[in-house]
């Protein structure tokens, strides 16, 4: 079963879901301990924010999935509006989300121009 096209966009883009994860995870359970969320609703959030990235990782070869990722990165910002420094925390993954925006693509052209020099 082929995963669809495995580029260095491709590749960076799965990085960043992947670090999406870890800071969905340690982001529930900071956000727990703010007294002011119910912890059913911060477990919820948090499970449908995890379905939502392995959906988009198992996808991100295709533009639906790349899209998830982008809308996700959005929502993203909306840390800011629990907590500073929650918010601050999840600009690492925007940053990396970016970084696989704008220089996957580059790497990949210079990998079809060595492909191409090579034959």
């Amino acid at each position: 079963m082929s995963r669809g096209p495995s580029g260095a966009t491709v590749s960076l883009m799965r990085i960043a879901l992947g670090i999406d994860i870890a800071v969905v995870f340690f982001g529930v359970l900071a956000i727990r301990g703010v007294a002011e969320f119910d912890e059913g609703l911060v477990w919820a959030g948090g499970g449908v924010a995890l379905v939502w990235l392995i959906v988009a990782l198992g996808t991100i070869g295709s533009a639906w999935g790349k899209w998830l990722g982008h809308i996700f990165h959005i929502a993203l910002l909306g840390a800011f509006a629990i907590d500073v420094a929650i918010g601050l925390s999840v600009l690492v993954p925007i940053g990396f989300w970016l970084f696989a925006l704008i220089r996957g693509p580059q790497l990949d052209a210079l990998a079809a121009d060595a492909d191409g020099q090579d034959s």
